[in-house]
């Protein structure tokens, strides 16, 4: 052997190893980057791609790469969604339905279950993600499938099951600009060595300082912060073969100064400010500073879930029963001046009750059934003060608001060939509800009303292509009605919509690209708006509107090692009739119609874009891997933007957000067993300055438009282990 040789031998053996490496790492995220996402969207499990609706789904594994900790968080990557927060509401509209301001009686118009639990209190699942499997966003009326309240669409939220194998993992992230501590933890695996009795824990902290500083000297420090801890338990026995059962105990708490609030202006600058605030400071959103002399956010909620499943033949059996009581307690400052002219403390508490029972067929076989039947019932209770500087006592609503309500449902499918099938589902719905209610300045007294609705959905779905499937369904939803507590006003209607959608979903150009594309028509009738009317917030019915669109999810892999995303958007949401009043602007000349015969003086709204539906939105993100010995390090990069759209009916600027974007950057690393990972992030990295909710108050307040902002800048770290 020559001397050259000697030399260059042991090169192109390192050399060898390297390329394999780096082939190996490249095929191995290829691989994870094609995985089929099951998710549950027609109640039983399937691959998205065979889905016949618009639905999105995130693994929990990618939800924590990109470093996305609530719900509130995923809306940068879904397309027609929108989430933000009011007092102790969190209010999510999709494809522009949902509810701008929730008010007690109200319901919200997308349904959200956690676990396979309907939850009336929306703000539970927001603030936290605790050990979660996948999250699934079901755009459109879900009424069939998902029941009463999914007018604009439903979110499922699935959490890691205990495993067969022992596993344990632990995460941890930091960050500064502001401060931010996070944790999260658990551990997992049998408790017998058949493995038939399987347990998991799951632990979760969050702390952040607060985006937003509060200027007034004996004011809370800092808002917009959070500080929550979350734990879940689960015990699963494997009885046999055919019969499981599970059980899981949940807690949550948050303890924090809550939301800040700005001052944006007035929407009539001729009406002048209540005298005790004309000539007071009002921050400055762009500084994230605003002044706030009260700040209290109280969150606890404790649960337990039970589940069996009987497997029978090809089928299964499933009964689900859950229990929950939470409560609530926030104080918000009402006008963002140093003065301490108004604020508003919500202190609520809710005990809820919900029973499933469902039974889903043989899916391989040419006809399947979905049959199922559910109870749902709430007691809540609400005290609301807003006391005003003027007044010589607080505005005072008290209200006890029970709900009951069950349904029967059926969905059924039929392939009659390998490629082509036909669907069909009916859903009965029956709601109940009573209030007693109290007003320190109109009085009190109580009511009941009861609504049903029969609900449903047809269409077809085919194999266009090896990996390709199209779909077109008419489907119709249901919102019940309601009260508005404290206004002593007669009950809401409930909001009926129907919807024709088409859908192409598919992989090409030999696996390279990933596309899902949705075309979608809906109407609705009594569409349901929040609206301050006097000094209470009030749910009123809309005539008519109609909203649509177009949907696009995209994953492109030009190379093994690079991954390009989008998901986009063009949504026309509008109002067709809707003739209201503001009472927030009283000098507002009003249009006058004569209506049977009497004339009736408002605004006429036909034409205005419904709240929180922007006409144009866009997410592209790229991903790029650069293999290494041992792992691989991720660089990515992802841009939201959002055209011009408004938070109120009235479609007014100062209450309109106009069209801007956020870049979020990280840098991730992940071993090649998967077992270590770390990452920094950027989120927001140019800091702007976007509003995330905004309204305009009583004018008995001055009518006052204010409103919360996004998270500002953050810039952190993370760290995750694997046992």
């Amino acid at each position: 052997m020559t001397i050259k040789s000697c030399i260059w031998t042991p090169a192109l053996a390192a050399l060898s190893i390297g390329i394999a490496s780096q082939a190996s790492a490249q095929a191995a995220a290829t691989a994870e980057s094609n995985e089929e996402i099951i998710v549950t969207a027609s109640r039983r499990a399937e691959s998205i791609r065979e889905t016949p609706t618009a639905v999105s789904a995130y693994l929990g594994k990618r939800l924590q790469e990109a470093q996305i900790s609530s719900l509130s968080e995923l809306v940068t990557t879904s397309p027609n969604i929108q989430i933000s927060t009011y007092g102790s509401n969190s209010n999510i509209a999709i494809r522009g339905i949902g509810n701008t301001q929730l008010v007690a009686g109200a319901d919200p118009g997308v349904a959200l279950h956690v676990d396979g639990v309907y939850l009336a209190q929306s703000s539970l699942a927001t603030a936290t993600f605790l050990d979660v499997n996948r999250v699934e966003i079901l755009r459109g009326p879900q009424g069939t499938l998902f029941g009463r309240n999914a007018t604009g669409g439903a979110i499922n939220i699935i959490p890691n099951r205990p495993t067969a194998a022992l596993s344990a993992g632990l995460d941890v992230s930091g960050g500064i600009d502001p401060g931010l501590i996070r944790s999260s933890a658990y551990i997992s695996g049998p408790l017998d060595e058949a493995g038939s009795l399987r347990a998991r824990l799951a632990v979760q902290q969050k702390y952040g300082r607060g985006f937003t500083k509060n200027l007034v000297a004996n004011g809370p420090d800092r808002l917009d912060g959070e500080k929550t801890y979350s734990g879940r338990a689960q015990l699963e026995w494997l009885a046999s073969d055919r019969f499981t059962a599970r059980v899981s105990l949940e807690y949550q708490k948050e303890d924090d100064n809550g939301q800040g609030f700005f001052f944006f202006g007035t929407p009539d600058p001729s009406i002048p400010l209540p005298a005790a605030i004309q000539s007071a400071a009002t921050g400055d959103p762009k500084k994230r500073e605003t002044y706030a002399n009260q700040g209290k956010r109280e969150l606890e909620s404790k649960s337990i879930r039970t589940e069996g499943e009987l497997q029978l033949g090809g089928g299964s059996l499933r009964a689900v029963y859950s229990f929950m009581r939470s409560s609530i307690f926030q104080n918000l400052d009402g006008d963002a001046t140093p003065v301490n002219f108004t604020n508003t403390m919500f202190d609520q508490s809710a005990d809820q009750n919900y029973a499933e029972l469902l039974y889903a067929s043989d899916s391989s076989k040419p006809l399947s059934v979905v049959l199922g039947a559910n109870l749902f019932s709430e007691d809540f209770t609400q005290d609301l003060a807003v006391p005003i500087s003027f007044l010589p006592i607080p505005v005072l609503i008290a209200a006890e608001i029970k709900t009951r309500s069950y349904a029967l449902f059926a969905h059924g499918q039929y392939a009659f060939s390998p490629s082509a099938r036909l669907f069909a589902g009916l859903r009965y719905s029956n709601d109940r509800k009573r209030i007693q209610e109290s007003n320190s300045f109109i009085g009190a007294g109580g009511q009941r009303a009861k609504w049903d609705r029969v609900t449903y959905e047809a269409g077809a779905s085919a194999d266009l292509a090896e990996r390709v499937t199209g779909y077109v369904k008419y489907a119709t939803g249901y919102k019940g009605g309601g009260f508005s507590a404290g206004g002593l006003a007669p009950s809401f209607n409930p909001e009926t919509n129907s919807s024709i959608e088409l859908g192409l979903k598919g992989t090409y150009l030999d696996g390279m690209l990933d596309a899902n594309l949705a075309a979608f028509h809906m109407k609705y009738k009594n569409l349901q708006v929040s609206q301050v009317i006097g000094v209470v917030s009030s749910v009123v019915n809309a005539a008519r509107a109609t909203i649509d669109g177009l949907e696009l999810e995209m994953t492109l892999r030009p190379m093994a090692n690079l991954r390009l995303e989008f998901a986009g958007a063009w949504l026309h949401a509008r109002f067709d009739e809707f003739f209201t009043q503001d009472s927030a602007r009283p000098s507002f000349t009003p249009d006058c119609e004569t209506r049977g015969g009497v004339p009736v003086c408002g605004i006429q709204l036909a034409g205005n874009r419904l709240p929180q539906a922007p006409r144009f939105s866009a997410s592209p993100a790229i991903y790029y891997d650069l293999p290494l010995k041992g792992g691989a390090i991720t660089l990515g990069a992802r841009y939201d933007w959002k055209s011009r759209f408004y938070f109120t009916e009235f479609n007014i600027p100062v209450t309109a957000q106009k069209a801007a974007g956020t870049l979020d950057l990280s840098i991730a690393y992940k071993s090649e067993d998967a077992r270590w990972s770390a990452s920094l992030f950027a989120r927001n990295v140019t800091d702007e300055t976007i509003k995330a909710q905004a309204y305009v108050n009583s004018a008995l307040l001055g009518s006052l438009a204010l409103g919360q902002l996004q998270p500002g800048r953050q810039i952190g770290a993370s760290f995750g282990y694997r046992f």
